[in-house]
């Protein structure tokens, strides 16, 4: 309950507070989002980033919500899992200038699983386009059930009740390696710490490092209006094994990502996002490679305030929910 008021409060805060700030606000940066299946999420894989850096001194807060629908279910020889539910994944986001081309950031995740109330609206979506529903319609409506059962036993199960927590902290230390205008590199490296509980799947119950290297260009081809981002990075897994299925030690991930002004305070972007597997595994819930396709704009309200929205698909079906609306506020101070 404490950390869901402190998130009530940062966006207040977000929203009201008033003051020059130190540095404008950029709309040329990725979606901060990332895998939100309950499997992947609870890893810490951390979403793709600008290769700015802030100011020294200049302060940025982001508030990223973002509501994914889960249906899938698989069976195999020893393995079978089901993941029907929705999952409301925020985060508090803080960037920090520290000087000599240096930035410090802190990500406070929230999570919470219920039923939700989407599954109409997605299977009247597929049946108006006549797309396969994976079984949705023979299966309880609004029904919140993650579970997984190796030898037909269970091993672990989440629902029916809904349930909200303050997920794993991450702290990122990035650094910048570019002086040029329109193309930047920078370097980050991570921690992700135990805070969340594995039980709720509000995180793993272990640390995990990464590291990555962003690129951005803010001129494609010289066409001044088109934008690019790249991220690469890798994630080293400390967890033997969750779910009772081994836990892959290094993932590999990364985010690509095209975009246009197309009005003086209106980006429309496209970004991919995919990773190797977390888990060693034949079911594609745990052992595939994951790739996810996410459309948006961002709106510049404000020199210092922005609103990101976007929508996000799993390409590779069944590695990611099957979909996410995703909405952020970023403001500089």
């Amino acid at each position: 309950m404490q950390s869901k008021n402190l998130l009530k409060t940062a966006i207040i805060v977000l929203l009201i507070s008033s003051g020059s700030a130190r540095a404008e606000i950029s709309t040329s940066v990725p979606f901060a989002v990332s895998n939100f299946s309950p499997l992947v999420k609870i890893h810490g894989l951390p979403s793709p980033r600008s290769a700015n850096i802030m100011t020294k001194g200049s302060l940025r807060g982001t508030i990223q919500a973002s509501l994914s629908n889960n249906f899938s279910e698989s069976l195999g020889e020893q393995q079978s899992i089901l993941l029907d539910g929705e999952s409301l994944n925020t985060e508090l986001l803080i960037d920090y200038g520290l000087g000599n081309k240096a930035e410090l950031s802190l990500v406070l995740p929230y999570s919470k699983h219920s039923g939700g109330n989407l599954d109409g609206f997605i299977e009247n979506w597929h049946s108006f386009f006549d797309l396969p529903d994976g079984g949705r319609r023979h299966s309880p409506k609004n029904r919140l059930l993650y579970q997984v059962k190796n030898n037909g036993r269970e091993s672990f199960a989440l629902g029916p009740d809904s349930n909200g927590a303050l997920g794993d902290i991450s702290i990122i230390f990035s650094k910048n390696l570019s002086d040029r205008k329109n193309q930047l590199w920078k370097v980050s490296a991570g921690v992700k710490l135990p805070s969340g509980k594995f039980s709720d799947l509000s995180g793993s119950e272990f640390t995990s490092f990464f590291s990555m290297a962003h690129y951005s260009n803010l001129y494609i081809l010289r066409f001044p209006k088109w934008h690019f981002n790249q991220t690469l990075g890798v994630l080293k897994n400390n967890a033997a094994d969750l779910f009772e299925t081994k836990v892959k030690n290094l993932v590999y991930f990364g985010s690509s990502q095209v975009g246009r002004k197309v009005r003086e305070r209106l980006d429309l972007k496209l970004q991919f996002d995919y990773h190797t597997s977390f888990y060693s595994s034949d079911l594609k819930q745990l052992g595939n490679a994951s790739v996810q396709l996410v459309l948006g704009g961002t709106i510049k309200v404000s020199e210092s305030f922005v609103l990101d929205l976007s929508l996000t698909e799993d390409i590779a079906a069944n590695t990611a929910p099957d979909v996410t609306f995703s909405l952020g506020l970023r403001r500089t101070f």
